[in-house]
């Protein structure tokens, strides 16, 4: 199938599925986020760089899955920001668009609060 096809299929598609698909990825969003929070977080401790610094080294990989779990959840809610928008946008084309661009702004501070939660990591090595 080529792109023009699905986009004419997805638009076409009822809203009680469009809704299943955006409660899909809120739930999503949701799972990532608590996630990333328990694996990223797990290995801050306030106040203290250098102890910080010592559980991001002795756990890499969960403070990569951690990081990964974190942009998963912003790009399923980039999804959910689409779906709410296509639901909404026959009720009101205008209101539905600047909420979209409301969501989508906190989907970029979200990106960028991740890659800058990264940033002690990659000064490891």
């Amino acid at each position: 199938m080529s792109t023009p096809v699905v986009m004419e299929r997805w638009a076409e598609a009822s809203p009680r599925l469009k809704a299943r698909a955006a409660g899909f990825f809120w739930l999503m969003t949701i799972l990532t986020g608590a996630f990333g929070m328990v694996a990223g977080g797990r290995q801050i401790v306030p106040g203290d760089a250098a102890a910080t610094a010592s559980n991001i080294l002795a756990h890499q990989a969960l403070f990569r899955w951690g990081f990964t779990a974190d942009l998963v959840g912003v790009f399923c809610y980039i999804a959910v920001t689409l779906l709410v928008y296509e639901l909404l946008k026959p009720v009101s084309r205008s209101l539905s668009l600047l909420a979209a661009f409301f969501s989508l702004v906190g989907c970029a501070v979200g990106a960028l609060g991740c890659l800058l939660q990264r940033a002690p990591d990659s000064t490891a090595g």
